[in-house]
């Protein structure tokens, strides 16, 4: 049996604890982020565990941004960020 995927209890406690620590949203900086994002993709790192709270990181869904408008973890989608917060050319 593999890991859980992204709807299994521990992801859910994951995304859950990693919300409730701060709603910053780690790609464009700004408050109220309502999901998080693996920082390294699980698609390019099927190793990774769902639910490691050092690959997890609230970002903008798509809700959006309340403040720029963005869809942060959908625009980012697949890739690894490298540049700094605010930069919205991934």
């Amino acid at each position: 049996m593999g890991k859980p995927g992204p709807r299994g209890s521990r992801y859910r406690r994951a995304r859950n604890a990693v919300l409730a620590q701060s709603t910053i949203c780690h790609l464009c900086g700004h408050a109220d982020a309502d999901q998080v994002d693996h920082v390294r993709p699980r698609s390019l790192n099927p190793e990774l565990d769902d639910a490691d709270h050092t690959n997890l990181a609230p970002a903008h869904g798509v809700n959006g941004c309340p403040t720029c408008g963005e869809k942060c973890n959908q625009a980012k989608g697949n890739r690894t960020v490298s540049k700094p917060v605010r930069s919205r050319n991934w």
